[in-house]
């Protein structure tokens, strides 16, 4: 039998191993997430209303003070800004840390609809409904574009005291597409295609190291003990099938959103402050500087030796440049 007829039964082996593969790893991934998120939910934290999800929040410190809102990036949720919150908390504020849906404790639209226009009404309606009217903001990473959608699609509504951008990913630097999928989206977008990568890899507790270190520089710095914490809510029913439904818009190009505008950001007049990895290569700091041209006054405080998680790998320098930031802000 020549090659080219043993082609097509080679091509055919191959789907129905990547087939099986697939219909293993998520048959695993339902056994091991059963958890309810009510259920499970850290004690003293809260839900709120967010239109089609209910966001989870935990807060500290005194409600009577001004607040300080963080915002987590892909794969984390809100008990990864535990030490920021403290250092908000001394600094005199309130702090509040949102798990964004899929991720964390949120529950999650049934729509599974997750474009930075939808989390950005999500997010609105929470502050809303948490009475969150004026606050400093913190986000880090993918965390920043449903932050910026929100503030740049709603510019005058004065929420804002500060910001904080930490190594946030905003894709500013790429060329305006017309909002239609990319190729690697639309296949991820098949049921078959990202609900097993899901499963396998960004909600499969074995691979969370791996994950944890592919985003950081300083390697040692992603200890059992963080890894941990980013591993605690992957026992949350169907979380693979939410994170699957989230993964295409990790991928998403530059449109025409409010804030995919670069000009949006020339019109920013509060007070904005750059937290950035010197070594980051997820969000290198030329995004930085690029960001910082854009934003008028917009201040940079380069983090040396961290990566993409400068909180987690310089932890003393990071809380000291938002306390920093957090006293300037102070009303």
């Amino acid at each position: 039998m020549t090659i080219k007829r043993l082609l097509p039964l080679a091509l055919l082996v191959l789907a129905g191993s990547a087939a099986a593969w697939g219909f293993s790893v998520v048959r695993k991934a339902e056994a091991r997430q059963t958890g309810k998120r009510e259920e499970l939910a850290p004690k003293g934290g809260e839900y709120v209303d967010a239109g089609d999800a209910r966001i989870f929040m935990q807060r500290s410190g005194s409600l009577d003070a001004p607040a300080v809102v963080f915002l987590h990036g892909t794969g984390s949720w809100s008990e990864t800004w535990r030490a920021s919150m403290e250092t908000a908390n001394k600094a005199g504020y309130q702090a509040i840390a949102l798990d964004m849906p899929p991720f964390g404790y949120s529950i999650p639209p049934a729509s599974g609809e997750y474009d930075k226009q939808k989390q950005a009404a999500r997010l609105r309606t929470a502050l809303d409904n948490a009475g969150i009217r004026r606050a400093v903001f913190v986000a880090h990473s993918f965390g920043a574009a449903p932050l910026m959608e929100a503030l740049l699609s709603n510019p005058d509504e004065g929420r804002v005291q500060a910001l904080v951008l930490v190594d946030a990913a905003l894709g500013l630097e790429g060329p305006q597409a017309d909002g239609s999928d990319s190729m690697l989206q639309s296949v991820l977008r098949w049921r078959w295609v990202g609900q097993p990568l899901a499963a396998g890899f960004l909600t499969k507790p074995e691979y969370t190291e791996t994950l944890l270190k592919s985003f950081v520089s300083e390697k040692d710095k992603a200890t059992p003990a963080w890894q941990q914490i980013y591993r605690q809510p992957l026992v949350l029913e169907d979380s693979y099938k939410h994170v699957a439904a989230w993964l295409p818009e990790l991928l998403a190009r530059r449109g025409h959103a409010a804030s995919d505008f670069a000009d949006a950001y020339g019109r920013i007049s509060w007070p904005v402050t750059l937290l950035w990895g010197e070594t980051d290569t997820i969000t290198p700091l030329s995004q930085a500087e690029h960001l910082q041209r854009l934003v008028p006054g917009a201040k940079l405080v380069r983090i040396p030796r961290a990566g993409h998680i400068p909180q987690i790998e310089e932890p003393a320098l990071f809380q000291d440049a938002l306390a920093s930031v957090l006293r300037d802000a102070r009303p």
